[in-house]
């Protein structure tokens, strides 16, 4: 029954179809291994779809039971050893602003601002140029260039990727950089949901000891209230440290983010609000 429901549901649901391509950024193998994880992830309340594939003979997997399955895998918290997804909001400096760096980064690399060559790579140069124009320093802009290139957000002219030493990313920085459908998925569909800022929230280090503690209160609790009350304390967080930065590049902006996502979390609250929150308890 469960695999006739998932058989069924990525048959039927384009936005699965869409999910399963990019953030594995088309590789069948990947795209296997993610299903297979997907079978047996205790992020997914397999129960409930074979008692509705049994009382109903038919179930659609919703897109948010994939994304939590691509971004928690087996995890109760966010790893990025075990994740198909990058946390764009992780710092390596003692900077607040650098939360938004590696999203303006993609976006840059996604948008039309960014001039390419013919096969769509943009000057390492001109990247440089355009994160400088918004306060950032080479170390901060290169950093997150070596991130976002080995966990295949980005890509090089080389097609190589950065050592990982106890320092952070070694090698010479390569002629330009060119967006994934990895690196696209993340900033036209993940970024701004429910399912993605609350997977990121003790990932992230918080430069604001009020909201730490705030979040660090019932750390271990996994229904869905307690995720609502934390994933909310961190998107005002990030906002706040938006409105502090000054960032307004054509090309990204946080609050069309957080509109573009607004839906999942009116969808996590109305199930809060209805008392349906038990059966969204995450499971271990």
């Amino acid at each position: 029954m469960f695999l006739k429901a998932l058989i069924n549901s990525v048959t039927r649901n384009r936005d699965l179809q869409e999910i399963l391509s990019n953030i594995t950024g088309g590789n069948i193998r990947t795209s296997v291994e993610f299903m297979t994880r997907f079978i047996g992830s205790p992020n997914v309340d397999a129960e409930k779809i074979v008692r509705i594939m049994m009382s109903d003979g038919d179930y659609i997997i919703p897109i948010h039971e994939f994304s939590k399955s691509a971004i928690l895998g087996d995890c109760s918290h966010y790893n990025p050893g075990s994740s198909l997804a990058m946390n764009l909001f992780e710092v390596r400096f003692p900077d607040e602003r650098e939360h938004f760096l590696s999203s303006m980064i993609v976006s840059y690399l996604l948008s039309d601002a960014s001039p390419k060559d013919k096969n769509f790579f943009t000057r390492t140069s001109d990247v440089l140029l355009e994160m400088a124009k918004w306060h950032y320093s080479p170390p901060q802009i290169e950093t997150s260039l070596r991130q976002l290139t080995n966990r295949k957000l980005i890509e090089t002219t080389e097609r190589v990727i950065f050592e990982e030493v106890v320092s952070g990313f070694a090698g010479e920085m390569p002629a330009g950089f060119r967006i994934t459908s990895i690196g696209a998925y993340h900033i036209k569909r993940w970024i701004g949901t429910f399912a993605y800022i609350e997977a990121m929230c003790f990932d992230t280090p918080i430069f604001d000891e009020i909201i730490t503690e705030a979040m660090s209160l019932d750390v271990e609790q996994f229904y869905i209230n307690v995720r609502l009350r934390r994933a909310c304390l961190f998107r005002d967080y990030l906002s706040a440290v938006w409105g502090r930065a000054q960032l307004a590049p054509s090309y990204f902006d946080w609050p069309d983010v957080l509109k573009q996502g607004e839906h999942t979390f009116k969808g996590v609250q109305h199930a809060v609000q209805s008392g349906q929150a038990g059966s969204y308890r995450r499971r271990h």
